[in-house]
């Protein structure tokens, strides 16, 4: 069965030569096919683009590439014959796969926007509070005060009322309430501190003052986030800025987008964390 299937891979390699001025160019093979395949094994189809990441992921040539991924797909069909796609594992690797492919392809989208915007330019000046994350603290009881907060400072009208809002609805809990400097879209403050880059994404989707986030997780714990403004770059290093702050920007817009995605699956998809998931995962060894 294998060596019939083989039989049907159908592989088409044109190489091209450049000839300039007397000197002959080094051939550079192409692949293409009836909509972009180079391959079919059964019925998983290998298209040219991913020949191309695998040759460049790898440091192999085109043909190379194409030959391991004609590989995997023999191999995989025999696990599915075999009902190795149904395991725990297989399923469970076959979910992070695709989880890895989200923040990949919103890099992708947020490079095409091209150049960082005025908007993006500007610096922001917030207000926050920040359930802390500890070991003592479970997570259903830091989402539940974040939450607590989130409403108590719902019609705070000043940074001073937010604050004040804010402390008082989380004072049973270990919790952060303070203003930040100044920073910019790479979360950066004047005194070159650095913030969070997750921080950073949610705090610039907000745009109007008096602006408040929804919950925000980050590594530090769970924020709620007041805009207090939102100033325009200085006008003479605009340019400079837009070059410097390019990467930063194309990550902060694929950060937001991934928060998004998340937060609205979060609403629609139970969660549930084992009660004894704690002091199951502090027996792990974290070195082999």
């Amino acid at each position: 069965m294998i060596c019939a299937r083989a039989r049907r891979v159908v592989v088409i390699v044109v190489a091209t030569m450049a000839w300039g001025c007397g000197t002959r160019s080094v051939p550079q093979p192409t692949y293409s096919a009836l909509s972009g395949e180079v391959a079919r094994v059964g019925d998983d189809r290998l298209g040219a683009a991913l020949v191309g990441a695998v040759a460049r992921a790898r440091g192999v040539t085109p043909p190379v590439a194409m030959a391991v991924l004609v590989e995997d797909a023999l191999a995989g069909q025999g696990a599915r014959a075999q009902g190795l796609d149904r395991s725990p594992e297989v399923l469970w690797q076959s979910a992070a796969a695709l989880g890895r492919q989200v923040p990949l392809r919103f890099l992708e989208q947020a490079r095409s926007q091209g150049l960082p915007t005025d908007d993006e330019l500007a610096q922001l000046e917030v207000v926050h509070a920040v359930v802390l994350r500890t070991q003592s603290l479970p997570e259903a009881t830091a989402v539940f005060t974040a939450r607590a907060i989130e409403d108590a400072v719902a019609k705070a009208r000043t940074s001073e009322e937010f604050m004040a809002r804010a402390k008082a609805a989380s004072s049973e809990v270990r919790t952060t309430v303070q203003a930040l400097p100044v920073f910019d879209a790479a979360g950066r403050m004047e005194d070159g501190e650095m913030i969070d880059p997750d921080f950073a994404a949610a705090a610039f989707q907000l745009h109007r003052e008096g602006e408040t986030s929804p919950i925000v997780e980050t590594s530090f714990g769970w924020h709620v986030i007041r805009l207090v403004s939102r100033r325009p770059p200085p006008t003479g290093a605009l340019e400079a800025r837009r070059t410097e702050l390019a990467e930063a920007v194309i990550d902060l817009r694929a950060r937001a987008r991934l928060a998004e995605i998340l937060r609205a699956r979060r609403q629609h998809t139970r969660v549930d964390v084992s009660g004894a998931a704690a002091e199951l995962m502090a027996e792990v060894p974290l070195m082999p």
